[in-house]
C-alpha cells in the first residue's frame, strides 16, 4: 500500500483526523473529517487531508469486503 503526503499551502498547523473505507482491493472508498480527534477545523487542511486519504492504497484482504479505519494527518506550518 501507499499513504500519500498532502499538498497544501497555508500558514496553519494542526491534526486533522479522516475516517476512511476501503475496499478489499485495498482501494478508499470513501474519506471525511472527523472532528473527534483533530484539533482544527481549517478548511484548506482538512480538503488536503481527504484529497491526500482518498489516493490511498492498502493492501489486498479478500478476508474482509470494506475495512473502516482512521488516518491521522499531522500538519506543521510552511
Amino acid at each position: 500500500g501507499s499513504l500519500p503526503k498532502p499538498s497544501y499551502n497555508a500558514k496553519a498547523e494542526g491534526r486533522v483526523v479522516v475516517e476512511i473505507r476501503v475496499s478489499s482491493a485495498g482501494k478508499v472508498q470513501s474519506a471525511t473529517y472527523r472532528s473527534k480527534g483533530s484539533t482544527t477545523q481549517n478548511t484548506v487542511l482538512v480538503r488536503a487531508a481527504v484529497e491526500a486519504a482518498r489516493q490511498a492504497r492498502f493492501n489486498v484482504d479478500n478476508s474482509s469486503p470494506v475495512q473502516q479505519g482512521t488516518i491521522t494527518y499531522i500538519f506543521k506550518m510552511q
